[in-house]
């Protein structure tokens, strides 16, 4: 049997790489929100292009999930609803109560909502079905971030349909989920498919050592450069080319580059990784502990960003401040986790006796997961 992509050491490099890329996302929001407003030397695609990155992570660990050990449609189910749920519900309700309930006297404005709390209901049941991606969908209050997670659900529900299914019904599956997807938001599944590729591509596990300092060095270079790209150039470009409105998938173009750059770099990584397996997997309490509440960041910031803003709570321009703000942030998503992600396990089990025995969970569990 051959050996996986995701190695063990390479598991733990990419779980601190998750919290990098979720912690990122906090630091541009909070300078596009206005927490801070001293000197800051990157655009918002920063936020935009970590979203790239974990949606190249996502498609390598869920391949990874399935093609790892025995599965099936209604364990890879329980495994993302179990998963997600914990965690995009309590984020949604945070927010919406965030805006009309706990906010104070400061004006913010109500992202994505009418200030009209009657019209609740219209901004919180698409998003619970993760449609709020659909042109014409409303977003939900306080949480534009949402919108990559009514992606990567889609692309979940596709690949498990093309992986478990056969014959005529995989057919009809894929095709109905993709309609039903639509197909501005099928624009960036490609780049979800790079992290999938890479577990069935042996290329990708045959790096030396010797050329990955080199290839990852040049991925860095590459996003540096991509960073330098006039978008007003290639946005336009996109928009006129495709027939619907863009929404989320506006930077198409150059996240398809930033897509390759991030499977280029997880593919030096991993000789990298492999060299330094040691001292990576001493680390491995600390990355499993920040990977841990990543998505809880990632969902929750948001709104405390807001909340805090609505009570005249901001870092202006004074770099000290604002660090300590992004630390109180995080440290609330800390606590946060512990009744949303810190719920998934609980919610998996329950879920499991629910459906046994068809869903049972395998007695071997295999290293990496």
């Amino acid at each position: 049997m051959q050996s996986p992509f995701l190695t063990r050491p390479l598991s733990v490099v990419l779980d601190f790489v998750r919290f990098l890329a979720a912690f990122l996302v906090v630091v541009g929001h909070s300078v596009q929100l206005q927490l801070y407003t001293g000197p800051f030397p990157f655009s918002g695609r920063l936020q935009h292009y970590c979203v790239i990155v974990f949606f190249v992570l996502s498609g390598l660990v869920i391949a990874t999930s399935v093609t790892a050990r025995p599965s099936s449609l209604a364990r890879f189910t329980i495994a993302r609803v179990s998963r997600i749920l914990p965690v995009a519900v309590p984020a949604l309700l945070f927010a919406a109560l965030s805006a009309y309930l706990l906010a104070g006297d400061a004006h913010v404005r109500i992202d994505n909502s009418p200030d009209d709390p009657r019209l609740f209901a219209e901004r919180i049941l698409p998003p619970l079905v993760f449609l709020s991606a659909w042109p014409g969908m409303p977003a939900p209050v306080w949480n534009p971030p949402y919108w990559s997670l009514c992606y990567e659900v889609w692309y979940y529900a596709i690949f498990a349909l093309a992986f478990f299914l056969r014959g005529w019904a995989r057919v009809m599956a894929i095709a109905i989920a993709c309609i039903l997807a639509g197909s501005t938001l099928l624009l960036l599944f490609p780049v979800w498919l790079m992290g999938v590729a890479l577990t069935a591509m042996p290329s990708a596990k045959r790096l030396p050592l010797r050329v990955a300092p080199l290839v990852l060095a040049g991925c860095g270079l590459a996003a540096w450069g991509l960073f330098q790209v006039d978008m007003t150039v290639l946005n336009p470009l996109a928009a006129r080319i495709w027939p619907e409105p863009l929404k989320w998938s506006y930077w198409v173009l150059s996240d398809l580059l930033m897509g390759a750059i991030m499977a280029s770099a997880v593919i030096a990584l991993r000789p990298l990784a492999a060299r330094l397996e040691a001292p990576i997997l001493r680390m491995r309490g600390a990355a499993h502990a920040l990977a841990g509440f990543s998505f809880t960041l990632y969902l929750f910031h948001w709104p405390l960003i807001q909340l805090l803003r609505s009570h005249g709570i901001e870092a202006g321009g004074s770099p000290l401040l604002w660090a300590g703000l992004l630390m109180l942030v995080t440290a609330l998503c800390v606590l946060f986790s512990q009744a949303t992600e810190g719920m998934s396990p609980h919610l998996r089990r329950w879920m499991e006796r629910r459906f046994h025995p068809r869903v049972a969970r395998p007695k071997v569990q295999p290293a990496i997961v």
